[in-house]
């Protein structure tokens, strides 16, 4: 099935967060199946899961939809019959590197949009998961946290949660406030982290970019990136939540763009081998494996 793409930019570089437009990819670009065709897509999530996949920071709309597509017809091959939906936000900007701290702002709002799309376009019965990847993992668990937070019987449930090389701090998941995430975490069936000692981009510009959010950005907080530490979290009710998965081996080298990166055209997975993870996660019982963490 081809993978849908749900734009919530109104440029390919930069620009203001948008209500959202959805449309489903082919493989000679995309149709339109907005309009008169979303009560078709509400009709098809009936009882269904449906996976959203949310790129990173100083992505373009023509780079995310891309690498996002490719993970998806990547999970199809590994067995999820999930609706997948590539969700393309503008966590980027013309300055590139020099837009992160305001980007955090883009993440939230993209969250809420996200949200308050599949509150209204996706059926009650439906089941939502998230995978997002670096600073798309700020907009998947605010996403999380909104539907947590509007919680009823006309709102779908949130299924399983997978954070790749997660831009946000290693101890938001358990903690509460306007950047962390505890309620979203507790309404997961089950929460995965991926990360990686050997993060590099993780190591050495997060802890500034962060320190720049907290001047320019009120409410922001400091710390060490959950994709490089993994979670640092001792509440019982908030690890039960969380998939116990060891670090990257440091003989992998796994480093930021490696979860979505591919290394030629021929390749059948990421470098990360993070596809084959997260299609396990998202169809299997646990526990689960990721190849990059060793035997």
């Amino acid at each position: 099935m081809n993978p849908y793409v749900l734009d919530l930019r109104e440029r390919d570089v930069g620009g203001p967060v948008t209500s959202g437009h959805l449309y489903m990819a082919t493989d000679g670009g995309q149709i339109d199946a907005d309009g008169p065709a979303l009560p078709a897509f509400t009709a098809l999530t009936r009882g269904r899961e449906v996976v959203a996949l949310v790129h990173g920071y100083n992505t373009s709309r023509p780079v995310g939809r891309g690498a996002l597509v490719r993970f998806a017809r990547f999970l199809e091959a590994g067995g999820v019959t999930a609706i997948v939906m590539a969700v393309l936000w503008p966590g980027d900007g013309w300055a590139k590197a020099l837009t992160y701290p305001f980007e955090g702002r883009d993440a939230d709002d993209s969250a809420e949009s996200l949200a308050a799309w599949i509150r209204t376009h996706v059926d009650a019965s439906a089941r939502i998961s998230l995978v997002a990847h670096s600073l798309g993992c700020r907009v998947a668990m605010r996403a999380a946290q909104r539907i947590a937070e509007m919680a009823g019987p006309d709102v779908p449930k949130l299924a399983r949660v997978c954070l790749m090389a997660a831009a946000v701090d290693n101890d938001c998941l358990g903690q509460e406030g306007a950047t962390c995430y505890r309620d979203g975490t507790l309404a997961a069936e089950r929460l995965a982290v991926l990360a990686s000692h050997q993060d590099h981009v993780l190591e050495l510009a997060y802890p500034l970019g962060d320190l720049a959010q907290i001047f320019l950005s009120p409410g922001e907080r400091w710390g060490s990136a959950l994709g490089r530490t993994g979670p640092v979290e001792r509440d019982p009710e908030v690890t039960a939540r969380i998939e116990p998965i060891p670090l990257s081996s440091p003989d992998r080298k796994i480093d930021h763009g490696d979860y979505l990166g591919v290394r030629n055209a021929n390749d059948a997975h990421t470098i990360a081998q993070a596809d084959q993870f997260v299609a396990g996660f998202l169809t299997a019982a646990p526990p689960h494996r990721w190849l990059a963490a060793g035997p």
